[in-house]
């Protein structure tokens, strides 16, 4: 007769192979963590320059094609959007909140607006501050001509 021998081996890992593992993750995790917590204003500053950013463009890019003069106005943790209706100023909507965790600290001047010809409204051109919760800040600033641009002062109430 034939003998067999029937050997028992299941796949899988030990516990021993599980618990290294484990220990490796949250040695990992240890380290990532405060760095993951010091990422996040950095991130939320950045994305909140863009966005205004990316509104002031469109509002430039609107007054042109509808002939009319239209503004930012700046609040410490908000900005709304005005058009000019003869002599008057009148809201286009509600108040666009920013990121949490920024502040618009000061600005040169609380509005920032454009002509029907794509120019800086006389009085409403100038810079934006936008500042973290660890004090990194993030200019945005607008030229007489309309050029809308991002800079990084080496503060949040540093210029650039």
């Amino acid at each position: 007769m034939l003998e067999t021998k029937s050997s028992f081996s299941a796949p899988g890992f030990t516990l021993m192979e599980l618990l290294v593992v484990l220990f490796i993750l949250s040695i990992l995790a240890a380290v990532a963590v405060p760095n993951w917590a010091n990422f996040l204003p950095t991130y939320r500053l950045n994305s909140a320059s863009r966005q205004i950013q990316s509104v002031l463009h469109r509002v430039k890019a609107h007054a042109v094609a509808t002939n009319t003069d239209f503004q930012l106005i700046f609040a410490s943790t908000s900005y709304s959007i005005e058009k000019r209706s003869g002599a008057l100023w009148q809201p286009t909507g509600e108040n666009k909140p920013v990121p949490e965790g920024i502040e618009i600290r000061s600005t040169t001047s609380p509005r920032l607006g454009f002509t029907a010809h794509g120019t800086a409204t006389p009085g409403t051109g100038g810079t934006v501050k936008l500042c973290n919760v660890h004090g990194a800040g993030k200019n945005l600033v607008v030229s007489s001509t309309g050029r809308i641009r991002i800079c990084r002062p080496g503060t949040c109430d540093g210029t650039c």
